[in-house]
């Protein structure tokens, strides 16, 4: 499994793991699933619906219902990954997730890219090209991540090094966690902002938090009025905690 390191324009280097292969199929498989049932899903409903064994196939609520059916699975991958923030359900399973290589939120350009190349990548051949580029590229990127400047990383959390300055309260029996959504985020969403937090103390510079507040809200979804210093570094605390918690079981 190969490390991938991607600097940030706060000068803070991030480490990766790509994802392997075998999660991409398993990955892969479990989004075939999902669309599959999807299909059978509202094939049985609008069929019922539409009563179209009665009416031919020539109906236009046959056309209609079809592309109910057919555009949601066309765009499954998509969408999913744009509104999910680089993961299907299949990736969100596997914790595995898509990442641009210039260390910033992929675009939806990026995400676009790499759906129209998975008719290379995929599709023709059974995905033979993809895993081919997978293996043999050393950074876990098929074709379309090629070209969109993207890689398929895990998330899976691991066990934090951590300042203990700013994890005092993770093995506190009675610290109670403030913003439960921190679950929510990877271990190296978690490193980053230790590390920016730690920068702008060293530096007096709290003004650079001001962003990496502001994304940690989106990817959470806690909306909270505090500033973004003392936010941080709750949500610093409160993994710490949920973290400890976690491994103790």
């Amino acid at each position: 499994m190969a490390l991938l390191r991607i600097p940030t324009t706060q000068n803070v280097t991030l480490e990766y793991e790509t994802a392997s292969v075998g999660e991409r199929i398993a990955a892969t498989l479990i989004d075939g699933v999902v669309v599959i049932g999807w299909a059978i899903l509202w094939s049985l409903v609008l069929f019922a619906w539409l009563k179209l064994g009665d009416r031919g196939y020539e109906n236009a609520s046959f056309v209609l219902a079809m592309a109910l059916i057919a555009l949601p699975w066309f765009l499954y991958d998509l969408l999913c990954e744009v509104f999910f923030h680089g993961q299907t359900i299949g990736k969100r399973a596997m914790q595995i997730r898509v990442i641009s290589l210039n260390g910033a939120p992929p675009r939806f350009t990026q995400y676009l890219l790499r759906w129209v190349l998975r008719l290379v990548d995929v599709s023709l051949m059974y995905g033979v090209v993809a895993m081919a580029c997978i293996l043999g590229g050393g950074r876990g990127q098929r074709l379309g991540d090629m070209a969109a400047g993207t890689a398929v990383v895990r998330v899976k959390r691991r066990e934090v090094a951590a300042n203990p300055m700013l994890f005092g309260s993770d093995h506190d029996p009675h610290y109670r966690v403030t913003f439960p959504e921190v679950a929510n985020l990877a271990d190296h969403d978690v490193r980053l902002i230790q590390e920016l937090v730690t920068q702008s103390e060293q530096r007096g510079a709290y003004h650079i938090l001001a962003d990496v507040a502001e994304r940690v809200r989106t990817l959470t979804g806690i909306r909270t009025a505090m500033p973004d210093h003392e936010f941080l570094l709750v949500v610093l605390r409160d993994y710490g905690h949920l973290a400890a918690q976690e491994a103790a079981r």
